[in-house]
């Protein structure tokens, strides 16, 4: 049995004293929920902006991204998009009970959807969607156009996550996004993801992690190789589906917007890396404006064969 799988949680797992700092930590985030949305929003900046001042080696990964791909930027702007990069990162962790706990309603009135009508013409095709995004400091929210509040008379759709190694934990981030979607499958579970996609399901689907192996594809994303798998290309030749990119934005008052962007074209599957290089320049150019919204904290740029590592001091 995968004992950090949610669904093999147990009473007994809850009185290991081992777990009663994360209930009490998860009870805490539960009282934070009761508050409206924007002060919720704040406390998150605050914790962000405190978590910038604790050295960390995340805080130089973040670094180290930031210098790789804004060379143009002076240092004293690199390291101020640094600070604002965890403000929004803390942002991110208390909108986690944002999407667990607040209704439909309340997220409705502060989320706008832009390109709703691609998503509607994919639909119209009769073939598996898949939203194809990339892992931002609002990854939650990303999952909010699944909820018939926002994008009312689409299709089911399938989620992806990550399992850590609390099963706790995992059980709270699975709940959370299982409140957007209405099923779930681990990057193990491929078959599952091919037979949603040949149901006319959406999936919601991130591909923009490290990724190196014999099948992986090198793209250029700001002017840095990027191994990145292929599989996207492999779902289109398996289901025929329709890949959309789709990527969140958080607004400066606190509002949420999620861009579906038009779809792109099948046929380059038939060159992986052109097809993944075309998505990673959309990619690119909804991050430019809003750049400390990305996840920089990720070693996405980890050492390939015959380079050095540019990540060698952190």
């Amino acid at each position: 049995m995968d004992n950090s799988d949610p669904k093999n949680v147990e009473f007994r797992d809850y009185l290991k004293p081992n777990n009663w700092l994360i209930l009490l930590l998860l009870f805490i985030v539960r009282m934070i929920a009761f508050l409206p949305i924007k002060v919720i929003q704040s406390l998150g900046s605050i914790i962000g902006y405190a978590l910038y001042f604790i050295p960390s080696k995340r805080k130089d990964i973040a670094k180290r991204n930031i210098e790789l791909c804004f060379p143009d930027l002076n240092e004293k702007v690199q390291n101020k998009l640094v600070k604002k990069h965890f403000v929004s990162l803390g942002i991110g962790f208390f909108e986690v009970c944002i999407a667990r706990w607040k209704s439909d309603k309340s997220i409705a009135k502060i989320t706008h959807i832009k390109g709703l009508e691609n998503l509607q013409e994919a639909v119209k095709k009769n073939n598996g969607v898949v939203l194809l995004s990339a892992h931002f400091t609002l990854l939650e929210i990303t999952a909010f156009i699944g909820r018939e509040a926002i994008a009312p008379e689409m299709p089911e759709m399938v989620g992806m996550y990550r399992l850590g190694s609390n099963p706790i934990i995992n059980r709270f981030f699975r709940n959370a996004r299982l409140k957007s979607v209405d099923s779930l499958v681990t990057k193990f579970e491929v078959k599952n993801l091919i037979k949603a996609l040949k149901e006319k399901k959406i999936v919601w689907y991130a591909s923009d992690q490290n990724f190196i192996g014999k099948n992986s594809v090198n793209v250029s994303f700001f002017g840095q190789d990027a191994p990145t798998t292929p599989a996207i290309c492999r779902f289109v030749e398996m289901t025929g589906c329709t890949v959309l990119p789709y990527f969140p934005e958080r607004l400066p008052n606190g509002d949420y917007v999620l861009t579906v962007y038009p779809e792109m074209n099948n046929e380059d599957c038939e060159d992986p890396q052109k097809f993944l290089q075309d998505f990673y320049e959309c990619l690119e150019s909804h991050i430019v404006s809003k750049k400390e919204q990305y996840y920089w904290v990720h070693r996405r740029f980890k050492k390939q064969e015959s380079q050095s590592d540019p990540y060698v001091n952190q």
